[in-house]
């Protein structure tokens, strides 16, 4: 069974549900769990930039913030439009002291998410928390 290449295809639904699954798993402290499953996702869906974030925020949550940054890139490089991933990045910028990086990043997602319904929102928070010397 060496180099068999397997081809899966799955529905929207059972893409939906593996997100869901490794996003819980994350929420639930299970972080090499989560990181294998959001691994594991990436190839199978579209929106590769999702999976891409999901493993920079346990990148995040462990305190690896160079390596969240490294991911967080990716996940920009592949959907330059996401609002959510340059706040991700944004903010794992803003932990690795990288200020006008993150600056630059998090003014993007504003850019990208005026209304703050998928990352502008949390962009404008972590500016906050710039502006006060907070992080």
């Amino acid at each position: 069974m060496d180099n068999v290449n397997l081809s899966v295809s799955l529905t929207q639904e059972e893409k939906r549900f593996l997100m869901e699954a490794a996003l819980l798993m994350r929420d639930c402290d299970r972080l090499d769990e989560a990181m294998e499953m959001f691994r594991a996702i990436t190839p199978l869906v579209e929106d590769k930039h999702l999976p891409m974030v999901g493993v920079g925020t346990i990148h995040f949550s462990r305190g690896e913030f160079d390596e969240a940054v490294e991911v967080f890139e990716k996940a920009v490089a592949f959907r330059d439009e996401s609002a959510i991933a340059h706040a991700h990045l944004g903010e794992a910028l803003a932990f690795a002291k990288q200020n006008e990086e993150a600056k630059l990043a998090l003014d993007r997602a504003i850019e990208l998410d005026p209304k703050g319904e998928d990352g502008g929102e949390m962009a404008k928070t972590i500016q906050k928390f710039l502006s006060y010397g907070l992080i």
